[in-house]
């Protein structure tokens, strides 16, 4: 099978969320399909895109990044009713290109609600949306904690999305998101017909080989918060706890370390750590190490949507981890089971320093928390599920992968 896939950014490094999902497709359908990549062109920092995933070749087609076209991007989009945030990704000469390739496809694979104005472009090819995540429900809950002047836009544009998503979903034959808060909230406003094609597919993701860090606590107790630190969802987060939960904790706990490490961090991120006295940890080339220094993890999340990796990534080392309730709600875990949630800044304050104080309480959630990844990430698992998807989407099984 001829498969597609078109992405709104360069896969690597795989550091953001939709460039992971981006590789771990590739690598889930390379070995038994001929796949071209459709996407733009590396920025100058970024490696060139590899030969081969997992052993299995694949093609690429680099589109020019549309860094000069966002001001007609946005003129478009706002003159068609789309997304004002899918100018960044809109390319005027790219309309032939996509639709020469689709043309040649048995199944084209789209990611991300952004690329909706090059829906037409894929004629009518069979269409797998892998959503990932829903980004109106992300815009709406930025919107409740974003600065006061921008809300109203933040909101405009939510609206925007919601209609952007429907419109894809109805195009296309099956849509994937990443966790069931997600898919709950696009079925809720959808017809019947095209909420059935909704599927919760997960992203992939294995514990590293190395003893999960809750068996072997730092010397000094350590909190980490990580994520990439220029997206919203996370400076909001960090800047948040940093400013209402730390001061609580330093005080009554002064040998307490605070680690912040991730790629991109916003002046406001930068700031809000040195008045902390924390360590920023800017794009570490080993999270996972990282992580395993960490006494506790924490994912003060009060926006967003999909699935936290940061909580994945944290189970995957092996961290206990402390949630907000937006932060749980993306993955499967119970409270209590897999993960601590607090929401006030008492409440994070003392559940911290429950689990500094209790060192059976940390290994037991983070053992829990290593079993839940392994149940709902297993990487085998995960690519099998890709294989379903693709088939069923395409008309070769539509028994294979039921939503």
């Amino acid at each position: 099978m001829r498969i597609l896939l078109v992405t709104a950014r360069y896969p690597w490094p795989p550091r953001r969320g939709d460039q992971l999902r981006a590789v771990q497709a590739l690598e889930a359908l390379a070995g038994e399909h001929r796949v071209t990549l459709f996407a733009p062109a590396p920025p100058r920092e970024a490696p060139p895109p590899p030969a081969t995933v997992g052993g299995a070749p694949f093609a690429t087609d680099l589109y020019p990044a549309p860094r000069r076209s966002v001001l007609a991007g946005a003129g478009a989009a706002a003159a068609g009713g789309l997304p004002l945030s899918s100018a960044l990704f809109w390319q005027p000469g790219l309309s032939a290109r996509l639709a020469r390739d689709a043309a040649a496809a048995d199944l084209v694979i789209l990611q991300l609600v952004r690329l909706v104005p090059h829906l037409a472009d894929l004629g009518e090819a069979p269409l797998l949306a892998d959503l990932i995540d829903s980004l109106s429900l992300n815009a709406a809950a930025r919107a409740r904690h974003d600065r006061r002047w921008l809300a109203p836009l933040v909101t405009f544009e939510a609206g925007r999305l919601a209609r952007a998503e429907e419109r894809l979903i109805a195009r296309a034959r099956r849509a994937l998101v990443v966790c069931e808060r997600d898919r709950r909230s696009l079925a809720e406003r959808l017809p019947p017909e095209a909420a059935a094609k909704l599927a919760v597919h997960p992203v992939a993701m294995a514990p590293p080989d190395r003893p999960p860090a809750a068996e072997n606590p730092p010397d000094e107790p350590t909190v980490a918060l990580t994520g990439n630190l220029g997206y919203f969802v996370n400076v909001d987060a960090v800047c948040w706890w940093l400013r209402e939960v730390w001061p609580l904790l330093a005080r009554r706990r002064p040998e307490l370390r605070l680690v912040v490490a991730g790629a991109r961090p916003a002046r406001r991120v930068r700031r809000a750590v040195a008045r902390a006295g924390g360590r920023l940890l800017v794009a570490p080339p080993d999270l996972g190490a990282v992580l395993a220094g960490a006494t506790v993890a924490v994912a003060p999340l009060r926006s967003g949507s999909g699935v936290p990796l940061k909580v994945l990534e944290a189970w995957a080392a092996g961290v206990p981890v402390v949630a907000s309730p937006l932060a749980a709600a993306g993955t499967t875990a119970v409270a209590g089971r897999e993960l601590a949630v607090a929401e006030t800044p008492a409440e994070w304050a003392a559940t911290v320093e429950r689990l500094l104080d209790d060192p059976a309480e940390r290994r037991r959630l983070a053992a829990a928390g290593r079993a839940r990844l392994a149940a709902d990430h297993d990487p085998a698992a995960v690519a099998a599920g890709w294989r379903r998807h693709a088939a069923a989407a395409a008309g070769a099984d539509e028994s294979a992968a039921k939503p």
